[in-house]
């Protein structure tokens, strides 16, 4: 197909001149002492112009995609055109871009099969452009929907409404669990000497059901509000090189004051960490995924996949929920692991045990802490226990006092035999899951749980679905996936089309 060359000349004058414009910006500058932030300001809209010049130049010279009035299709089926153009709503990062084409349909009234502007520009299903998408969701990671409309509409001069980020979301978190499922185990060479295996749990406020009277909104409830909130788990896995310590070198980091200078000791850094994040929710097929079960399920094939062969050991670190044990076991069951009980959900038993005795915050307090901090690192789990028990007896504890001695007890000694630090220590094992703490906040806490905010389900799913890739670096390789698996599948004759051609005159 030969592109008229008249069309390409007076659209190619305009843009040239929509350019030229850059310069007489400068000019201009330099004869009225232009402040430089009007000049980027006065330049920012000429690009933003020229973009849309240049992405309207390339759809009018495709023309109206006119093949014939029938065109054979490489499936062998006979497609007529339609009796005039029809247009198409498409909007780029510069602005709304002009758009109307000859549309191909096996009959008239039947679903669309084939349109060759659509195929050539590999147009996406929505009026957005990907890279429209790509950017606006970029900042949906990190800020609200209707922040976004706002930073986007100065920016770009695009309204955007609400309604139409959400559902870009949701549309665009589809296709996640297909990237997930291609995605190659990281290079051998790459991986650390001990696998890591990590879940917990973060709450997330869920919108009433839409069927629920209105009313219901308003009724007090004092106390917590278990309809109010579900449950997001969250998992990491990641691989590590050992970290060999002493439990008087623990002590003294979590103790250090800090204003000190901190020993120059580099610690090994966590490789290829990936997240996972899940409520119970309903998957594109309408099946209930149970939230929990999913993450360890993936877990589990996570781990299978980078430690096949089980030639490293694997480290399952979290917290003392028996019901995070549980789903582990119903999918890692036989798999050899070390359990480790996370240190930071020891420590504040400690200071809490010793609020019982002392004041809070007081130089006791701590010198109490201190003591069966490195006591429980040394390996003295049942000492410490039994010390709490005749320190409780000695200062005559009753009520509530004895009561909160007696539970914590009781928490040591049902997760004693995850407590073994002295044996992880010494094999450069890690001991606190700073990096599940850390997810369940970026993850969830940072993005979901802002003041004000509540979810409808499926919408905090998609949000936690894909902030998962947005932290852990996969962003831009989901985006390039996507877009390549909608193109085949938008337009999957696209590649039997010929490259158009044309000439400029000098």
């Amino acid at each position: 197909m030969i592109i008229p060359q008249e069309i390409l000349i007076a659209k190619s004058e305009q843009l040239h001149r929509t350019v030229d414009e850059l310069v007489t910006i400068v000019t201009d500058a330099l004869q009225q002492q232009t402040p430089v932030h009007e000049v980027e300001k006065k330049a920012f809209e000429t690009l933003l112009r020229a973009g849309l010049a240049t992405v309207q130049l390339l759809v009018d010279c495709l023309g109206k995609g006119d093949v014939g009035e029938e065109f054979e299709l490489p499936d062998g089926r006979v497609v007529k055109r339609s009796e005039k153009p029809q247009s198409r709503p498409y909007v780029s990062i510069f602005g709304p871009v002009q758009m109307e084409r000859f549309v191909y349909a096996e009959r008239e009234g039947q679903a669309i099969a084939f349109v060759e502007v659509d195929a050539r520009l590999a147009l996406p299903d929505s009026k957005f452009s990907y890279l429209l998408q790509d950017w606006d969701q970029s900042f949906v990671m990190e800020q609200p929907f209707d922040k976004v409309r706002q930073t986007v509409a100065k920016m770009l001069g695009l309204p955007q409404c609400v309604d139409s980020l959400e559902r870009m979301n949701r549309e665009m978190s589809q296709q996640v669990e297909a990237f997930h499922a291609v995605q190659e185990p990281p290079p051998v060479k790459e991986e650390g000497a001990i696998f890591v295996q990590t879940g917990d749990g973060k709450g997330v406020k869920i919108r009433r059901p839409a069927d629920a009277k209105p009313i219901e909104n308003h009724r007090h409830q004092s106390g917590p509000k278990p309809d109010r909130k579900r449950m997001a788990t969250v998992g990491a896995v990641y691989s590590i090189n050992p970290f060999v310590r002493t439990p008087e070198e623990v002590v003294e980091s979590l103790f250090r004051n800090p204003e000190e200078k901190r020993p120059k000791r580099e610690r090994p850094r966590p490789c290829h960490k990936h997240l996972r994040a899940m409520l119970t929710h309903e998957n594109a097929a309408g099946e209930e995924i149970h939230g929990r079960a999913g993450v360890f399920g993936w877990i589990a094939d996570e781990m299978a996949q980078r430690n096949g062969q089980g030639h490293k050991p694997i480290v399952c670190i979290m917290d003392g929920e028996e019901s995070l044990w549980e789903a582990r076991d119903v999918f890692q069951e036989h798999v050899p692991m070390v359990d480790v009980l996370d240190l930071l959900h020891v420590t504040p038993r400690l200071w809490d045990a010793a609020a019982q005795f002392y004041a809070r915050d007081s130089a006791a307090a701590e010198t109490f802490v201190r003591v069966r901090v490195l006591r429980i690192l040394r390996g003295e789990v049942n000492a410490v226990v039994r010390g709490l028990r005749r320190m409780s007896t000695l200062h005559e504890l009753v009520g509530k006092k004895q009561a909160d001695v007696k539970k914590i007890c009781g928490y040591f000694e049902k997760n004693r035999h995850r407590m073994r630090y002295d044996e992880y220590l010494k094999h450069g094992y890690p001991i606190a899951s700073g990096v599940i703490e850390g997810a369940c906040r970026h993850v969830v806490k940072d993005r979901l749980e802002r003041t004000g905010m509540s979810w409808v389900r499926q919408g905090a799913q998609s949000m936690l679905e894909l902030r998962c890739l947005y932290l852990t670096a996969q962003w831009d390789a989901f985006m390039t996936f996507r877009v390549e698996r909608e193109t085949q599948r938008l337009y999957p004759y696209r590649e039997t089309l010929q490259p158009l051609s044309w000439t400029v005159a000098a």
